[in-house]
């Protein structure tokens, strides 16, 4: 019988990626953080500063909503924009120095990137009927996959400014490795009744501190789990109670004044912003607001997620996640780049989804099929993550393109990246169907 080569421990391709895992990981986790020092932000953390004045205002007579941080962008003050809730998240980080808090947000960031991409793959596990609990998976490869990832542009704008959304994408994941691992199968060890409440808090958590995730709860009700959305429902609602319990009148401003004002937040038609709303308004030369062209915009590509979701409805619960989510991501008035970190579980499905070899969540032999639409898929998410959209606006200015549509198309891959993904589904739907 032929030796398995991709298991050996005498210098196979699985061997070899033991020796390497680790290191690898360290080593560009190490260049990340030499980055952010020599880096134009220079280990400033905006963004987590915020969060952490908005923890030292929870019961200072400040208001919650009344500063803007002014000492490291002047010309841009940062107000805290989150529900209240998000500030009473971060209340504990008042008691830490900002020096321990920024140290332990890069780690904290990395770690769960990790944890994120685990999950991943033991989600794609599951939708094959493998054995799928966090330590079925090799950690080499989730060590190789988050060195990667590291340096993909959403994820280096999160450990530059300090972002929360690696944390937010965690309770998303989470929520559906525990409804994957609910799915009728031997060899998955959760019953479905003792998931949905877990499920439906992360769910409901992360809504209550940053609003867009509660896009999830479209994710269980596609997934079948009513109640898991149910309960996602009474815990943003209870995330609501408890902020206006500490936080009564700036709860009050924020869910009646606040909401829904973009002013704050910056101008959606700056190339950072990745929704649609920044797409359309690039192309025609104007914010376009809540009109007509947006709200068209936003059907079509609800439309379009919604046919690739019924492609893969029968498929792997990780695919109908990342669809939801660039549905969130895409329909949001502003996504800014560091929002768009769920391009990692977008690639995770393409490389090791059902489109893989062997019908793929392979972890011993990593690769996608490398047919033209998964080479599409990593062109356009090598042009996004790893060339940066303020890289690229550079480079098209170098040659006398910063304006047209031109310009604007390769201002939106945060649009395109789903996109291709879709039409990636739609072309392989037979190869799909055949595989669920």
């Amino acid at each position: 019988m032929t030796k398995d080569r991709s298991t050996s421990a005498d210098g196979g391709p699985a061997s070899g990626l033991r020796r390497v895992a680790l290191p690898l990981f360290l080593v560009a986790l190490g260049a990340r953080i030499v980055w952010i020092l020599a880096g134009q932000h220079n280990f400033n953390f905006v963004d987590l500063r915020v969060y952490y004045e908005a923890a030292q205002r929870v019961t200072a007579d400040g208001g919650l909503y009344d500063f803007a941080l002014r000492d490291y962008t002047p010309q841009q003050p940062l107000p805290f924009t989150y529900p209240p809730f998000a500030a009473l998240f971060f209340y504990p980080l008042k008691f830490l120095p900002f020096p321990v808090v920024a140290v332990g947000w890069v780690a904290l960031t990395a770690g769960l990137l990790f944890l994120v991409i685990r999950m991943c793959l033991a989600i794609l596990a599951a939708g094959r009927g493998a054995p799928s609990r966090l330590g079925d998976v090799p950690r080499e490869l989730p060590l190789v996959w988050t060195a990667a990832a590291l340096w993909i542009d959403p994820v280096r704008t999160n450990l530059d400014y300090g972002q929360i959304n690696v944390v937010l994408m965690t309770f998303g994941v989470w929520a559906a490795y525990l409804v994957a691992r609910a799915a009728p199968s031997p060899s998955l060890a959760l019953k479905p009744e003792k998931v949905d409440g877990a499920s439906g808090f992360l769910v409901g958590l992360a809504a209550g501190i940053k609003l867009t995730p509660a896009v999830g709860g479209l994710f269980l009700l596609a997934r079948g789990r009513v109640w898991a959305a149910v309960f996602s429902g009474v815990t943003f609602a209870a995330t609501v109670g408890i902020s206006y319990l500490i936080l009564p009148a700036e709860t009050r401003r924020y869910f009646t004044i606040l909401l829904g004002d973009t002013g704050p937040i910056g101008d959606p038609a700056k190339p950072d912003n990745q929704a649609l709303r920044g797409a359309v308004s690039r192309f025609a030369g104007h914010d376009v607001g809540t009109g007509p062209a947006w709200i068209i915009a936003v059907l079509v590509a609800a439309a379009l997620l919604f046919a690739a979701w019924w492609v893969v409805r029968r498929g792997d619960a990780l695919i109908a996640l990342v669809l939801v989510q660039f549905l969130g991501l895409l329909a949001s008035p502003i996504s800014w780049i560091h929002h768009f970190v769920w391009i990692v579980p977008l690639l995770i499905w393409v490389v090791h989804g059902p489109l893989g070899p062997g019908g793929g969540a392979d972890f011993r032999s990593p690769g996608a099929g490398f047919t033209p639409w998964a080479t599409a898929v990593a062109g356009v998410t090598a042009v996004f993550g790893y060339i940066g959209v303020h890289f690229l606006r550079k480079g098209l200015a170098a040659i006398g393109i910063d304006d047209g549509p031109v310009w604007a198309l390769f201002m939106a891959p945060g649009v395109l990246a789903p996109m291709v993904l879709v039409a990636l589904i739609l072309a392989q739907r037979r190869r799909l169907d055949a595989l669920v």
